[in-house]
C-alpha cells in the first residue's frame, strides 16, 4: 500500500495466567469458592483491535498508524513499552486520572474462554479524540470494538455513526470490527439492529436481516 492505513478504537492490556494440569468435567469443579488454584506463569500482552489488527498490519509491511486510548497507569505503561518495540505508540492518547482497559483471560483446559473485562479509558474515547487529517491522508480507515466503548454506543450508535461520515465525507475506505458485548451490559441492551442500519445508511450500504 501507498498510503498509511489509520486502525482506531478500542485498546486494552491482556492479563493471561496459564492453567496446570488441571482435569474436570465442569466448570464449576475448577473455581470453587474459597479454593486455592496453584496456577503457571501468566503472559501479558496489548489487546483489541488497534493492537491485534494494527501490528498484524505492520508485520505484513503495511504502514500503519495506531489511535486509541490508555490511562496514565501500571497496564498503561505496558501498552506504551509493547507499542514502543514496534515504533507504534505515537499514536496512543494517555488519559491523567483514567484507568487503562484491561482483560483477565481465564482458559481452563478443556474449556471456552472466559474475558475478564475493565472498558476503562476506552468509555472516554470519543470522535474528538481521531486524528483526521492523518486519517484524510489514509487509505484505510478501520475502527474496532465499538461494543465495548461507551460514547460509541450510548444514544444508538450517535458518536460511532459520527466518525463514519466525517471519514467517509473524506473519500476514504472504511471498515468496522464488531465484538460480543455482556449481555447485561448496558452495550448488551443497545439495540444495535438499529445502530448498523443508521452507520450502514451513511456508508450507502443496503442492509438486509436475515
Amino acid at each position: 500500500m501507498s498510503k498509511k492505513v489509520v486502525v482506531a478504537g478500542h485498546m486494552c492490556f491482556d492479563v493471561i495466567p496459564a492453567f496446570g494440569n488441571i482435569t474436570a468435567k465442569e466448570m464449576s469443579e475448577i473455581f470453587v469458592p474459597g479454593k486455592l488454584i496453584n496456577m503457571g506463569s501468566v503472559k501479558t500482552s496489548t489487546g483489541g483491535p488497534v493492537s491485534n489488527t494494527g501490528i498484524a498490519m505492520s508485520i505484513l509491511g503495511i504502514d500503519v498508524e495506531l489511535m486509541g486510548k490508555i490511562g496514565d497507569d501500571y497496564f498503561g505503561q505496558g501498552v506504551l513499552e509493547a507499542l514502543k518495540e514496534r515504533n507504534a505508540e505515537k499514536g496512543m492518547i494517555v488519559a491523567k486520572g483514567e484507568d487503562t482497559s484491561y482483560t483477565v483471560v481465564i482458559v481452563p483446559p478443556g474449556f471456552d474462554r472466559i474475558f475478564l473485562h475493565n472498558p476503562g479509558a476506552n468509555n472516554t474515547f470519543s470522535s474528538e479524540d481521531l486524528n483526521y487529517d492523518l486519517i484524510r491522508e489514509s487509505r484505510l480507515f478501520h475502527f474496532g470494538y465499538p461494543p465495548l466503548m461507551k460514547k460509541m454506543f450510548e444514544n444508538e450508535g450517535e458518536e460511532l455513526v459520527k466518525v463514519f461520515k466525517k471519514v467517509k465525507e473524506m473519500g476514504v475506505t472504511t471498515s468496522l470490527d464488531m465484538s460480543l458485548p455482556d449481555a447485561k451490559s448496558e452495550s448488551g441492551a443497545v439495540n444495535w439492529d438499529n445502530v448498523l442500519k443508521k452507520l450502514l445508511k451513511i456508508l450507502k450500504v443496503v442492509y438486509i436481516m436475515i
